[in-house]
């Protein structure tokens, strides 16, 4: 099963640019299925078969989340996103002012759900 280590490993050498699906790819490689990104806290859950999870407890992107949500923004930020024209830390800043507070990668089935509060779903890409 994967690592942490191996995960930081993956994405430093993706760099900030890549495209969503390239990171799924190689996340997928490592036995990833799924994982879930928490806006406010920078954090994310990576998880594997079985119930194997990996937690990484901040990445240092973590933002004040807006209590307004505004969905069309949402879509547009996270499609940049995961078309790789934002950054992360990009993404982060702006998803978090138009209200995102979580999203969560589905790498088998390419879609990632972006949600506002109480898990409602603001935009969902596939990659």
């Amino acid at each position: 099963m994967f690592k942490l280590a191996d995960l930081d490993e993956v994405l430093s050498n993706l760099g900030d640019h890549v495209d969503f699906a390239t990171v799924a790819k190689k996340e997928a490689d490592l036995g990833v299925q799924h994982f879930q990104y928490d806006v406010a806290d920078g954090s994310t859950t990576y998880f594997g078969a079985n119930g194997y999870l990996v937690e990484r407890l901040s990445n240092g992107f973590g933002k004040r989340v807006a209590r307004e949500e505004d969905p069309a923004t949402v879509e547009k930020v996270a499609t940049s996103y995961v078309a790789g024209q934002l950054s992360l830390k990009d993404a982060t800043k702006q998803l978090t002012a138009a209200g995102c507070q979580a999203w969560t990668a589905n790498l088998k089935r390419q879609i990632i759900d972006f949600s506002g509060a109480e898990g409602k779903i603001l935009a969902a890409i596939k990659f």
